[in-house]
């Protein structure tokens, strides 16, 4: 063990001997010190604290309070951080009986840790008692404003390509709703995404890069990801760099933990949310789908014997001709209606054949003709919106795929509506829709074109977001491209799109099945 680098001259016994009668037994540190603050005598514990990697800091803090003691001629105390939870505090007493001073060795340990659990369980209560997750941020922050006045701190949350200011505390009105898009290379917000850690610059003007918001002169910053399964955004704080100490610094990484752990249950909330919604409409596109394969075998029956009918009216004509017997100068324009009425029976029934289609099981996963799926969607659209729209389809022949033939409809018809809808502000009789298949080495490609004014960059980020929409209130539930996404990915395909201003087209690949 090291040995001080003080030096100890022995003590006359008498005095050495009455010094560890008491100070042997007492639980701090005990020295007798000279004039000149030579340690004369000292107990087991002090000889521990002086022998410590810390020892030469307790003798410079023993020599400072000794010095004033010395000038005040009476008692003076210090402190001196030997870790980031444990500090000595150090007592020089005048010794009455003789020349010389008596000084104590302190150790307290977990203070300042305590302190500090006090602050955050604070933030905790804070976060607890807030009806919102901003409210719950702002609260927290305030807790730690209040330990720490100067600082200026501000939460950001990403959302897209931006950073957003969600809850601050020592920022103006119009910076709280700070919005800093990502990408600017100058910065600091920008560097600590890019890295996902932890960013500590003591002196901010010695940097070339800045913060989104005003600082003091010379303010030491500290960004720090939020956010404990995924970084979700940065909690940045300025202050003076006397402030942001090591202690101040175990505040702020504690207010960090926590805003990441109420922005992790916002988003499982929001996940959990969203999970059930989107289980509520599948559940209401089953129920309609009994529905529609109900109302489809209603009409096959009626239809069935109308068509019986109209052809057996047809030869009946056909039969009167044959006989020669005269006939009504109207019987010409009657086998033409009857043809005609044939020709519309027989589109309702290739349209209910669709619905029935299209109303199967959508969980089933069997081999099945992908071109007969693909066709039926598109008689049904043409069927509800062909007035709106010209439809171009071009279908080869394709292999079998597998999955669920209502599921792979559904998509289609989904990607159909929205090109309907992405030509909403093009001319009706310049409206095009064009569908083709081709085989394409072991896969399918379908095809879905619209000629609409193509997607804007900020909204190709989000739209495979559950209840994202750009539609207005009422007219769509943002579902319809990721229950797509879903239903192509678990019939081991995926989608893909290409946008610019003339249009945009979504591509759908599938496996081939396999023999």
């Amino acid at each position: 063990m090291a040995q001080p680098a003080v030096i100890r001259p022995v003590a006359p016994p008498e005095r050495a001997e009455a010094f560890h009668a008491f100070a042997d037994a007492l639980p701090v540190g005990l020295a007798w010190v000279d004039d000149a603050g030579t340690i004369l005598e000292h107990n087991q514990l002090a000889e521990e604290l002086l022998s410590q990697p810390f020892g030469p800091s307790l003798e410079e803090g023993l020599r400072t309070a000794l010095a004033e003691a010395r000038t005040r001629n009476g008692c003076v105390e210090t402190c001196v951080e030997v870790s980031h939870s444990e500090r000595i505090v150090v007592t020089v007493a005048p010794d009455r009986a003789a020349t010389g001073w008596i000084v104590s060795f302190d150790r307290r340990r977990l203070e300042r840790a305590r302190a500090e659990a006090t602050v955050l369980r604070a933030v905790i209560q804070a976060m607890a008692a807030s009806g919102s997750k901003r409210e719950a941020i702002t609260r927290a922050i305030a807790v730690v404003r209040d330990q720490l006045p100067l600082a200026r701190i501000a939460n950001f949350e990403i959302a897209g390509n931006e950073l957003r200011c969600e809850g601050s505390g020592g920022l103006g009105a119009e910076e709280r709703e700070l919005i800093v898009p990502l990408g600017r290379k100058d910065c600091l917000l920008h560097l600590a995404w890019i890295q996902r850690r932890q960013l500590h610059l003591p002196e901010l003007t010695r940097s070339t890069l800045r913060l989104p918001f005003e600082c003091e002169p010379g303010a030491s910053v500290f960004v720090l990801p939020t956010g404990a399964r995924q970084p979700r955004g940065l909690l940045c704080v300025s202050a003076p760099p006397s402030m942001l100490n090591e202690g101040a610094i175990r505040l702020v990484q504690g207010l960090a933990d926590a805003i990441g752990a109420v922005t992790d249950v916002a988003v499982i909330e929001a996940s959990a949310a969203r999970a059930l919604e989107v289980a509520t409409q599948r559940d209401r596109l089953a129920t309609i789908g009994q529905l529609v394969a109900g109302v489809a075998h209603e009409i096959n029956n009626p239809l069935a014997f109308l068509k019986s009918n109209l052809h057996s009216l047809k030869s009946e004509i056909a039969d009167l001709r044959e006989s020669h017997a005269p006939l009504p100068a109207s019987a010409g324009e009657l086998e033409e209606i009857v043809s005609e009425s044939i020709e519309g029976v027989s589109r309702i029934e290739t349209i209910v054949q669709a619905l029935k289609g299209t109303a199967r099981r959508r969980d089933e996963k069997v081999r099945f003709d992908c071109s007969r799926a693909i066709q039926e969607a598109i008689t049904i659209f043409k069927g509800a919106k062909k007035s709106e729209c010209e439809i171009l389809a071009v279908i080869s022949l394709l292999p079998e795929v597998v999955g669920s033939p209502s599921a792979l409809g559904q998509v289609m018809l989904n990607l159909m509506q929205n090109g309907l809808d992405a030509m909403s502000v093009v001319e009706r009789k310049q409206r095009k829709l064009e569908v083709r298949a081709s085989v394409e080495g072991e896969r399918v490609r379908v095809t879905v074109r619209d000629h609409g004014t193509g997607i804007p960059t900020d909204v190709q980020q989000r739209m495979w977001d559950a209840f994202y929409t750009t539609k207005d209130v009422g007219k769509g539930t943002g579902l319809g491209l990721s229950i797509c996404k879903e239903i192509v990915g678990e019939m081991g395909g995926w989608l893909e799109f290409e946008t610019g201003p003339t249009g945009t087209a979504f591509h759908l690949l599938l496996p081939e099945a396999a023999e």
